[in-house]
């Protein structure tokens, strides 16, 4: 109640024009801070942090977006854990003499998430990324495809990504064991929980391999069958929370401007916990200060709505049950902008400078930045980065949904250190203020922003 409190009164003396940093650094501290304990998706933590969130933007005078008057929309989440040893089996001789072969998960392969169901057969299918016709929509539906990387030219989260979109039943993607952090960790700690909304296909199952491992599995044939089992307890369900809150416009009000950003992180792991202060409080904490500087000034001609999503870390969850149960028309928005990741500078770019996901996807960032947003083109395209936000999930449903970041790959992305005495206030607070003035022009302009050519998602 104190930090609401002082939150409040800081930002009744705060001038319209420019951000609030008192409230902006309060607000982080206490959803970075150990009282949160890491916000972690669909925990008891996480749902503090959105009533917390919603008591903030009710107190900057932002009317409620989610249905029956309220700020929080609850989402159903179907979960299952996997338990034991995962294993993944094959023959590896030939037809008139069967070699059967075991993988385990911990030592061959790690199964990063549960699967749907306890058992996946499926034909092999090889697919080698150094034959130009290998692509995410060569994937025959229901295979296990087994990649094969050209050197030193894809990143794993690049190619992951995209071939998590084909329709296959499982991928597996051959990993480096040695030097390799994440790896190790995942290796070690098993299988987290699949989580899935409604009856949506859960997608493929995502398999890392030790390089050894898979050289063994390329040298079967096409169409070898692969069964992947584990022991799987029964669905459950359980929640994650989304704050919907909004400045109501006037002469075009049904036109909708959406800033987003999601308001987990990944809570307490192995007994250490994951503050989150820059992925994703610092965007979580941008929409915020927008919100409050926004509702002062003239009332816009479209509407605002402010979403700040729970359970991205665990898959995007929260975006995707908001499409799945939207509390407006879908068709209505104009644009979104998602903020994910602004706390400390990239030095890629110029320091006062934010960059855009899917800069050359659209025309939304050139144009922006013609209005005076110190955005430029994200400078790290073999990351990704468009496909791993909530905007993504928006961006599928044919909606320009772009994600505004200075992440400069530090150390520190999912890992304990990720504090609030790492936060660069000065560049946090600029990079708010820089965008209030742009994202005030969009919403009281006329402009409707375009996929450019071929680049719909």
């Amino acid at each position: 109640m104190l930090a609401i409190t002082t939150i409040a009164a800081a930002a009744q003396n705060s001038n319209s024009s420019s951000v609030c940093a008192d409230c902006i650094r309060h607000n982080l501290e206490y959803l970075a801070g150990p009282e949160l304990n890491g916000r972690g998706s669909g925990t008891e933590d996480e749902h503090r942090a959105a009533q917390y969130i919603a008591e903030q933007l009710k107190s900057y005078g932002l009317k409620p977006a989610a249905k029956n008057g309220e700020y929080i929309q609850t989402a159903s989440i179907s979960m299952r854990k996997a338990t034991g040893t995962p294993t993944l089996t094959f023959d590896k001789g030939t037809a008139g003499s069967p070699q059967p072969a075991t993988f385990s998960q911990g030592k061959e392969f790690a199964l990063t998430t549960a699967p749907a169901q306890p058992d996946v057969s499926a034909p092999l299918q090889k697919a080698d990324l150094n034959d130009a016709t290998t692509s995410p929509s060569s994937v025959k539906p229901g295979v296990a495809v087994l990649l094969k990387l050209r050197a030193n030219t894809e990143t794993p989260e690049n190619v992951i990504a995209s071939y998590m979109q084909s329709k296959a039943a499982i991928v597996i993607m051959p990993m480096p064991t040695e030097g390799n952090s994440r790896i190790r960790q995942i290796m070690q700690r098993g299988p987290r929980p699949k989580r899935k909304i409604a009856d949506e296909s859960p997608g493929p199952d995502l398999v890392l391999m030790t390089r050894d491992a898979a050289d063994q599995m390329w040298s079967l044939a096409d169409g070898a069958p692969i069964k992947l089992h584990a022991d799987l307890t029964p669905w459950e369900t359980t929640r994650t929370w989304n704050v919907l809150a909004k400045i109501e416009g006037g002469k075009e009000r049904q036109q909708v401007i959406l800033l987003s950003a999601h308001l987990d992180h990944l809570g307490i792991r192995d007994g250490q916990t994951y503050p989150g202060a820059d992925d994703d409080g610092s965007g979580t904490v941008a929409v915020m200060e927008l919100a409050r500087a926004l509702a002062k000034e003239r009332r816009p001609r479209r509407t605002l709505v402010f979403a700040l999503f729970g359970s991205e870390e665990a898959g995007l969850l929260g975006s995707r049950y908001f499409l799945e149960e939207p509390t407006f028309p879908l068709h209505d928005i104009v644009a979104n902008l998602n903020f994910e990741m602004i706390a400390r500078p990239d030095p890629k770019v110029k320091p006062e400078q934010l960059w855009l996901t899917g800069w050359e996807r659209t025309n939304l960032g050139p144009e922006l930045a013609a209005q005076g947003a110190q955005l430029v083109g994200d400078p790290h395209p073999d990351q990704s980065f468009f496909t791993r936000s909530d905007n993504y999930a928006l961006a599928k449903k044919g909606i320009i949904a772009q994600t505004v970041s200075s992440f400069g790959l530090h150390k520190d992305y999912h890992q304990p250190t990720d504090t609030v005495d790492k936060v660069d206030w000065q560049h946090l607070d600029s990079a708010v203020g820089s965008m209030i003035a742009p994202i005030a022009w969009l919403a009281n302009s006329d402009f409707v922003p375009k996929w450019n050519a071929g680049m719909k998602p």
